[in-house]
């Protein structure tokens, strides 16, 4: 019995001694993949090109080379954007860029929204670049951070010549050890709020992690288990294998306990954000809670009869067109728009609801018109606010 009670104190040393150990190898093996490059592979780069850009004022389109953009808005102003995935601004901070047909001296533009902010459009003057594009460093920009959700490039005044966006690319920038300590404490410690997805499917972390809890507990074990057996060669009895099973317990443990945090995390937020609320208190309450507040006002300047809706965005298959079109059922929502509809399609009496940001239609109040490029479209302003505007078609001219 006194024998059998020094080998079980000797497993729990060699358990513990282990543990540590697998600790300090994970940690010395990820900081020193991420120094030798490993972030490239891990955060790949973003790259906006050909078809993933969309014109935002002016009129041109995709073409095998970029996007051409062959004549500005009746404003004057030349912009185009695209999806950034929902890159971290404090990770993705390299921007390069190539333009082709660019006047000499004319500012070039980086715009971006943010998911915590999508309906600002922030803006940035780029330095001047040569015809092998430019390259920026967004560090020391106060605006850049949270997630980006849209990035796109802007210019002001005429085009001699089409203006051929050839690519837009974020890179992730090179991290001290420092900087990736500190990320990884990030990834443990932060959580994603509710998601469209969240009833269906978790992560285990924030999305882009750098050290995504799973991973860090799979290596953390499977180092452990190495030190063990350098430790205490492994004996294929049921007592030899059970400080291997004590650390895969421990990991998951590790990780069923984030898990739950994570769950509180959650729970707080909810009770906090709906508890003791109405349908319509909890409407506004939610992440969309402004958004829905002004749908509420666009509802009130609709008929109570369903109608037609045609409803405008820059981004057309985005979050905030289909949430638009949900809120105002049973109307006949028509989401899928980034123009004006054809003067064919819309009739007398349908109603054009635009999200802004929209820099491609603009609105002449003398001669009640809608305008994009050429198109035409006659229309009364019924309601404006700041996330957007509703118009009614009429007839004439």
């Amino acid at each position: 019995m006194i024998e059998t009670r020094h080998w079980s104190g000797r497993q729990v040393g060699g358990v513990a001694l282990a543990a540590v150990g697998g600790a300090v190898a994970t940690l010395l093996i990820l900081l020193l993949f991420y120094q030798l490059d490993g972030l490239a592979g891990v955060a790949s780069p973003l790259i906006l090109s050909g078809t993933e850009w969309q014109v935002a004022a002016g009129q041109g389109g995709p073409t095998a080379a970029g996007l051409e953009i062959r004549q500005p808005d009746v404003r004057g102003w030349v912009a185009a954007q695209g999806s950034a995935r929902m890159a971290r601004a404090n990770l993705y901070r390299r921007l390069s860029w190539q333009v082709d047909g660019l006047v000499p001296d004319r500012e070039l533009r980086l715009i971006w929204a943010t998911h915590a902010e999508p309906r600002t459009v922030r803006e940035r003057v780029l330095p001047s670049a040569g015809p092998e594009g430019g390259e920026f460093d967004l560090s020391d920009e106060p605006h850049w951070q949270g997630r980006i959700a849209m990035i796109g490039l802007m210019t002001h005044g005429p085009l001699p010549q089409p203006l051929l966006i050839r690519r837009l690319e974020l890179r992730p920038a090179r991290l001290s050890s420092a900087e990736l300590l500190r990320r990884a404490i990030e990834d443990w410690t932060s959580f994603d709020d509710w998601s469209q997805r969240s009833i269906n499917y978790t992560s285990g972390a924030p999305r882009d992690a750098l050290f995504p809890p799973v991973l860090i507990v799979a290596l953390w074990v499977g180092f452990s288990a190495a030190c063990y057996a350098l430790f205490a060669p492994p004996r294929w009895r049921a007592e030899g294998r059970l400080p291997y099973a004590v650390l895969f317990l421990l990991g998951w443990l590790a990780l069923d306990g984030r898990w739950q945090w994570d769950l509180h995390q959650r729970l707080a937020q909810t009770r906090e954000r709906f508890a003791g609320k109405n349908e319509v208190e909890r409407r506004l309450a939610d992440l969309d809670g402004e958004f829905y507040r002004f749908l509420g006002e666009v509802r009130q300047h609709l008929p109570e009869q369903p109608t037609r809706l045609f409803i405008l965005s820059s981004d057309p298959h985005s979050f905030w067109a289909g949430r638009a079109r949900y809120h105002l059922l049973p109307h006949n929502g028509y989401a899928g728009l980034a123009q004006l509809p054809h003067p064919d399609q819309a009739h007398p009496g349908d109603y054009v609801l635009i999200l802004a940001p929209l820099a491609s239609v603009t609105y002449r109040a003398e001669q009640r018109i809608l305008e994009s490029g050429k198109q035409r479209l006659p229309a009364e302003l019924l309601y404006a606010a700041p996330a957007g505007t509703l118009f009614r078609v009429r007839g004439g001219k």
